[in-house]
């Protein structure tokens, strides 16, 4: 890792968003951790990368594990940009939705960001930044209520902590991506996904690479004094407009 190099760590890294956002990172100059619960995407792919880039090390966490979150932050020795992109989806009627089914969305969308944002500003120095991957879902959806409430939590607690850390000069702010091609959107049935792509304005759906360019944006020093945004990329889905 070079002393002059700024350092973004990506969590969920191993695929979709968080890969895409890793190879975006390491195009801008980054030196870049990725972390991910799951190691074979995570190594592969990191391996993979390294072909073009030295600048990047990967690590297998959870980030709902505070005490591995502590060991990696410290062996770090320095840490400019954080990208909170780790996440669960759940997809289903309200009525089948169980209690069960909400903790997990909290515990590792909101909870998780949490403890990762906190142990990252220990050392995170003034002119940080913190990007967290929300959804549009936060304004509201059909079918998935335990996700569109841990994203509106992830929403809040982005907008509180862009409070407290201003003083210290780390920035946070937030994307909130539409229907993007993950895995995420790949698990639901062909039904529920043309469904969903009929109401985008755009009649397409999103590339991961989207949304790193939004990171991009974020991630980038110039944008010190952005904080507590969100930047919606949804294909035009937010405006609420009604489609024929």
């Amino acid at each position: 890792m070079s002393d002059e190099k700024e350092v973004a760590l990506i969590t969920g890294a191993g695929r979709g968003i968080g890969l895409a956002t890793t190879q975006r990172l390491l195009e801008d100059g980054f030196h870049v951790v990725m972390v991910d619960l799951h190691p074979e995407p995570l190594m592969s792919n990191a391996d993979r990368l390294r072909t073009a880039s030295n600048s990047l090390e990967h690590h297998v966490l959870s980030v709902t594990d505070r005490a591995a979150v502590s060991a990696l932050i410290a062996s770090l020795p320095r840490l400019d940009v954080l990208v909170n992109n780790a996440a669960i989806f759940w997809d289903g009627k309200f009525d089948a939705a169980t209690e069960d089914d909400f903790r997990k969305m909290y515990e590792v969308n909101v909870v998780g960001s949490f403890i990762m944002a906190q142990e990252c500003t220990k050392i995170m120095k003034r002119g940080g930044r913190i990007i967290n991957i929300a959804s549009r879902a936060y304004l509201a959806g059909y079918a998935h209520a335990p996700y569109i409430t841990s994203k509106a939590g992830t929403v809040g607690l982005s907008r509180g902590m862009a409070i407290d850390l201003a003083a210290k000069g780390i920035s946070v702010n937030v994307i909130a991506p539409g229907l993007i091609e993950t895995e995420m959107f790949r698990s639901l049935t062909p039904e529920r996904q043309q469904e969903l792509i009929a109401k985008q304005p755009t009649r397409e759906v999103g590339q991961p690479e989207d949304i790193a360019n939004g990171v991009s944006f974020f991630a980038s020093p110039r944008t010190r004094n952005v904080t507590g945004q969100i930047l919606t990329l949804d294909g035009g889905r937010s405006m609420g407009i009604s489609l024929y």
